[in-house]
């Protein structure tokens, strides 16, 4: 079992930036329970690096950790498809926004794994392409033509 630390500052954070979190690993893993598990992986990590943190580096620091194990489930799970998505057991707004636009969202789960990620970075974290680059550790050519073949490929299914 792992012991996350009793400072008041953690638990703070946590409450505050934790659905922050769930939301953006919501959009990078396409499911809101792989949201969940990424944040709560992500949090155990943070909790154990949380003394190391500067205050000023906490933001960036929670949403590199966040999209790395984003990153890697998505990379690791096996895809598995189902019939109906179980209901969710959470009353975010956000995340029942997430249930009404489910058309647009399972097209951007279509897309490869970069690609959502310099989506999502972009549109939903507000992230310009030289801080998605140090992120996603690739260039921000590279990051602005998975931006551009992300979208084409968006307009082209909405067609």
């Amino acid at each position: 079992m792992v012991a996350l630390p009793a400072d008041p500052a953690f638990e703070r954070f946590v409450t505050t930036q934790g659905p922050r979190l769930v939301r953006l690993a919501t959009l990078l893993t396409g499911s809101p329970f792989d949201g969940e598990d990424a944040v709560q992986d992500a949090m155990i990590a943070i909790g154990g690096a949380w003394p190391r943190i500067r205050p000023e580096s906490l933001q960036a620091y929670a949403r590199t950790v966040v999209v790395r194990r984003c990153l890697n489930l998505v990379t690791r799970r096996r895809e598995q498809t189902v019939e109906q998505v179980p209901d969710a057991s959470v009353d975010d707004p956000a995340l029942l926004r997430y249930e009404q636009d489910r058309a647009f969202f399972d097209r951007l789960a279509g897309l490869p794994k970069q690609q959502r990620a310099v989506l999502v970075l972009r549109y939903y974290a507000d992230l310009d392409d030289a801080a998605i680059g140090a992120l996603l550790r690739c260039r921000e050519s590279t990051v602005r033509s998975q931006a551009a073949r992300g979208l084409a490929k968006l307009r082209e299914e909405q067609r």
